[in-house]
């Protein structure tokens, strides 16, 4: 247990981690903009009935300040493997982003800023706020729009396979209401992220997500100064190798994670090199017999994110 627990700095260091009240309602006006273009059965998607909603860090409150993009799932009314030319190959991939960015151009304010080519997961919408638009169809037999898995076209494998959304918010959800996690799950999944954003470590989100999903829920009892040392104790114990040679696996269950497509073991690697770094920061800034010590340690750790002093 930390010597020095520093609630009041860890709930200002949490206040600050939160994306502005600009960007909420900036990602919330784009949004319901570019929703309600695709959605238009009188637009150029209609024949495709599309229905949108959201996923990943914005939908599910693990948003950091340094956020830039909003996820949008257009599920289309197509099935796979396709039945009567109901999906693809008869709608392909191709003809179905043609046809959801062709929805987003009619209007002129996203026409010259919609994005894509033949490898790209998603849809870009290049704003300030950047929408991320990922077409997918219902899986074979599945005419419930609120029913996952969906499917979805991966580029590098250049094939229809299941995927997750709501799944995995539920999922992550449901870790963080564990009686032992105590809520604390999800603001670790903040803290880590913002790690990896301050010291400039190139992991992704979904990935750190899954990383943290695997440890045991005992992991984040506490206060954050016991539950940031506990989880990064816990990555760092296992050799990188040792990680690295059995499946990480999504919480959905869906796939392994550590592939070369997708979490290579060189940045594996790199990252795990990192934890072990931060690990040694938050080992001394829990020990330390000194507020002022242990302050000055969280933010060599932090950054200017953990404050220096608080207000009474």
């Amino acid at each position: 247990m930390a010597v020095h627990a520093l609630s009041d700095h860890f709930g200002q260091f949490f206040t600050r981690l939160n994306p502005s009240p600009t960007f909420e309602q900036t990602a919330s006006r784009e949004h319901t903009a570019i929703t309600h273009l695709i959605e238009s059965r009188r637009g150029p998607a209609g024949a495709l009935e599309p229905t949108c909603f959201l996923q990943g860090s914005y939908r599910q409150d693990t948003a950091i300040y340094a956020i830039n993009d909003v996820d949008v799932v257009a599920l289309c009314r197509l099935w796979f493997p396709p039945s009567a030319g109901s999906g693809p190959p008869y709608w392909t991939r191709d003809r179905i982003f043609d046809t959801i960015a062709a929805s987003i151009r009619t209007s002129p304010r996203y026409a010259d800023k919609v994005r894509y080519g033949p490898s790209s997961m998603v849809i870009h919408v290049d704003l300030p706020i950047k929408i991320e638009v990922l077409p997918v169809v219902f899986k074979a037999r599945n005419r419930n729009a609120q029913a996952e898995p969906f499917v979805l076209f991966r580029p590098e494998r250049r094939q229809w396979e299941e995927g997750y959304a709501r799944e995995h918010q539920r999922l992550l959800s449901l870790k963080n209401s564990a009686l032992l996690a105590g809520g604390n799950f999800k603001p670790m999944i903040k803290v880590l992220k913002h790690l990896r954003s301050h010291w400039r470590i190139d992991a992704v989100s979904f990935h750190l997500e899954c990383l943290l999903h695997s440890l045991s829920p005992v992991i984040f009892i506490g206060g954050p100064a016991d539950y940031i040392t506990n989880a990064l104790t816990a990555i760092a114990s296992t050799p990188a190798d040792t990680w690295y040679r059995q499946p990480l696996i999504t919480p959905c269950g869906d796939r392994d994670i550590f592939t070369p497509e997708e979490w290579t073991y060189e940045s594996w690697l790199t990252f795990y090199a990192a934890v072990q770094k931060w690990l040694t920061a938050a080992g001394y800034a829990t020990m330390a017999q000194g507020k002022a010590d242990a302050i000055e340690a969280w933010r060599l750790l932090l950054g200017d994110h953990f404050p220096a002093t608080v207000s009474p």
